[in-house]
């Protein structure tokens, strides 16, 4: 069975609430920085800092336990306890949000336990590495042996967002509305479509009347918020769905993984 503080990736909230209530973990937290700056031996000031770290956890400042975490000298840690204060490091980063910064412990953090595997697996999918995601992911599952649902998330990866070239977006975007669709905005590309027609029916029909400073003036600032904006619009799309793709997908994951944990154990 998963161990209580991996569900804390799911319920967190709840548990820093009554955990707050409990106790003043923001006076226990000052307590032990004023335990690090009395001059306290190194073992005294890891464990000190460790401890403060694990108070703003509760409290749900996970930014702040992973910036204390950082402080812990490594080297005067045994072999475990270094892996251990990884592993919290990585969780922390995570809870924060800083899963770039959370893959690059993965390494060193070990996957050597089952809650580990299943963090790996999570900020691997929220940072948009999905192959190196689904190898931790399908040894999590596995773990006690074959599981019978390990097809149904390796199909559940083969749908995993494709990355969108900012190049490719801008190459298209001069030819409205494929940008767009491109992009998936199949809406704003046909009104992108209308837009850059109507702009470019007012340049021809007013040359074609013969009044040229207005078709060329009129027409020029026109273009230039329809079809210009047009490729602006396209780079902010690949921004957001470069940073909005990882995290909807690494929700679905973190459901499903849930979902086939329970039913393991109910088996």
């Amino acid at each position: 069975m998963l161990k209580t503080r991996l569900f804390c990736i799911m319920c967190i909230s709840l548990c820093a609430l009554y955990s707050s209530r409990a106790q003043d973990w923001e006076s226990m937290a000052v307590e032990l920085e004023r335990t690090v700056w009395s001059g306290a031996g190194l073992e005294e000031t890891n464990t000190a800092l460790i401890g403060k770290a694990g108070c703003y956890f509760q409290l749900g400042r996970y930014a702040d336990a992973s910036s204390t975490l950082s402080r812990v000298r490594l080297f005067a840690l045994t072999p475990e306890e270094r892996q251990e204060v990884l592993y919290k490091q990585e969780l922390y980063m995570f809870l924060s949000g800083d899963f770039q910064q959370a893959s690059s412990l993965i390494e060193e953090a070990g996957d050597e336990t089952r809650d580990a595997l299943l963090l790996h697996s999570l900020v691997l999918a929220y940072s948009g590495k999905y192959d190196e995601s689904e190898i931790y992911a399908a040894r999590f599952v596995s773990w006690d042996g074959p599981c019978e649902r390990l097809p149904e998330l390796l199909k559940f990866y083969e749908g995993h967002p494709r990355h969108r070239s900012a190049s490719t977006a801008m190459a298209l975007s001069f030819v409205p509305p494929l940008g767009h669709f491109y992009n998936g905005a199949y809406g704003e590309g046909l009104l992108s479509l209308g837009l850059n027609g109507a702009a470019a029916a007012f340049v021809v029909a007013n040359l074609l009347g013969g009044y040229w400073v207005t078709g060329i003036l009129g027409g020029g600032i026109m273009l230039n918020y329809t079809f210009m904006g047009n490729q602006e619009r396209n780079a902010a799309l690949v921004r957001r769905h470069d940073a909005n793709d990882p995290i909807a997908f690494g929700d679905s994951l973190r459901v499903l993984l849930s979902d086939i944990c329970n039913n393991c154990a109910n088996d």
